[in-house]
């Protein structure tokens, strides 16, 4: 194959129709005259044998009505946080994981969604693991570990154990 053909083929398959292609190769190469193969033929399909239905075990799920509520009747919340504020006032701010995990506990007790309950299961000692580990990284990157991935170490343990009741 010359390279003029080659120009010719490369053009068409570029999208370029037959003649605009043969105009834009005799600019190159005057003398050219197009030679068109004859395209590939193509594979006929493998008839197959019809698939047996498939049955998915489907459940209905009622619309949400992306409802929630907080029962705010007893006033538990509000002295819950009260005390979390005593207790890290009291601990210089040592008991702060403690007092959160209170607050945290009594929030998901009192809140439903669409109806559903949620509990909070973490530990005060867990969530001051997570705060020193987020301190040191910080300490020891020089701040650039908490601008990245430790603002968001708190609020991750916190989801990640909050489940439905």
């Amino acid at each position: 194959m010359t390279s003029a053909q080659q120009y010719y083929d490369g053009l068409v398959q570029q999208g370029h129709d037959a003649a605009m292609a043969l105009s834009y190769t005799q600019q190159h190469y005057p003398d050219f005259t197009a030679v068109v193969s004859a395209p590939e033929p193509v594979p006929q399909p493998m008839p197959v044998a019809p698939a047996a239905p498939v049955v998915a075990n489907v459940t209905t799920v009622a619309p949400s009505t992306g409802g929630w509520a907080i029962q705010t009747a007893d006033f538990g919340l509000f002295f819950t946080k009260i005390l979390a504020i005593l207790l890290t006032t009291i601990t210089l701010g040592f008991g702060y994981p403690w007092a959160k995990t209170m607050v945290f506990g009594k929030w998901a007790r009192n809140v439903r969604i669409d109806g559903r309950s949620i509990r909070y299961t973490g530990t005060g000692v867990g969530l001051f693991g997570v705060w020193v580990k987020v301190f040191l990284l910080t300490i020891i990157t020089l701040g650039i570990y908490y601008l990245f991935w430790g603002k968001k170490a708190v609020p991750k343990y916190v989801d990640a154990h909050l489940e439905w009741v």
